[in-house]
């Protein structure tokens, strides 16, 4: 067991968890997720991608929790007017895996859970799948470097979009991996089709940039990303489009005042922490659930108990 889970368990123990659910009652949770790990084999990735019994547990969990579950532009909303019903949780997907209409929905509908959807939309357009990813993927299944994997995605980006497909077939089989990747749609983003219908059965469609941006360097990019976005997501899935994902976290300090502009009321981060009434509805905090993420550690954050303990965990390492 790992430093964190004794300081935790040991914290729960003691009733730091209740007293922390007291103290930040008012604080709004909010989960992370990306795509679910449908292909044969060990998951890809750290937290792109989670085993499907994980996420179908975790929710279930999260059910049992006693922690109300809300709709993310409700619980922005209350969040701002001090109003968010004690220990309220948001759940948020981001990217739009072809996963996430396949194997989440089904999960979050049986339970009658609300989320939102962050949904970058380049790919959404095209049979394609996200090439870097799957390069990467290729690339570390048959023990290439991530340089290896970024050379490859250069010169699988500097072809014709319909040439691109074959060129990561080929690596593939160049690298001796198989295509249980491509049967599954591991690594496809949701089609219109599919966007239109998991909005029409209850998933909040919102925004991502259309081509997945690093904000942090592209910041001059920013507004027409949204406008590219939100054009794409508001003919496919029709939503008011009002809440953004930083994609990869990446954020910049202009970001709040171009979203504002572009007509949007908040945008969440990838770092850890819980979100106090009138926090910055731009910089808002997630707990990013993943492999690495124990059942203890989701309850402390649920509990708040993670926002004290943190401190006690870097005092004790070191």
């Amino acid at each position: 067991m790992t430093l964190k889970q004794n300081v935790l368990k040991l914290s729960r123990s003691t009733g730091l968890f209740e007293a922390a659910r007291l103290a930040t009652a008012g604080h709004l949770r909010i989960l992370g997720y990306h795509g679910l790990w449908v292909t044969p084999g060990k998951a890809f990735g750290d937290c792109t991608f989670i085993m499907p019994e994980q996420f179908e547990r975790r929710m279930e969990r999260l059910k049992r929790s006693g922690c109300p579950v809300l709709p993310l532009g409700e619980a922005v909303e209350l969040l701002g007017e001090g109003k968010l019903p004690g220990s309220a949780v948001a759940i948020t997907i981001d990217d739009g895996w072809t996963s996430t209409f396949t194997h989440m929905l089904p999960v979050l509908e049986a339970l009658d859970l609300p989320a939102t959807l962050y949904a970058t939309t380049w790919y959404s357009g095209r049979a394609l799948p996200v090439v870097n990813v799957v390069a990467h993927y290729l690339c570390a299944v048959a023990g290439r470097s991530g340089a290896d994997a970024a050379l490859a995605t250069a010169e699988i980006e500097r072809l014709p979009v319909e040439d691109r497909l074959l060129a990561l077939k080929r690596l593939g089989a160049c690298l001796g991996v198989a295509e249980d990747w491509l049967e599954t749609r591991q690594f496809n983003i949701m089609s219109p089709d599919e966007l239109a219908e998991a909005r029409h059965r209850g998933l909040d469609i919102q925004l991502h940039t259309h081509r997945h941006i690093h904000v942090d360097r592209e910041i001059d990019r920013l507004a027409a990303e949204i406008a590219e976005n939100r054009a794409f997501l508001a003919e496919a899935a029709g939503a008011e489009l009002v809440h953004f994902c930083y994609p990869s976290g990446s954020f910049h300090p202009d970001a709040p005042r171009l979203l504002a502009a572009s007509g949007v009321r908040s945008a969440t981060l990838v770092t850890e922490g819980l979100n106090r009434p009138g926090a910055d509805p731009f910089t808002l905090r997630r707990l990013l659930d993943g492999p690495r993420v124990s059942d203890i550690e989701f309850d402390a954050y649920l509990a708040g108990a993670l926002h004290f303990t943190g401190p006690i965990r870097r005092l004790m390492a070191a």
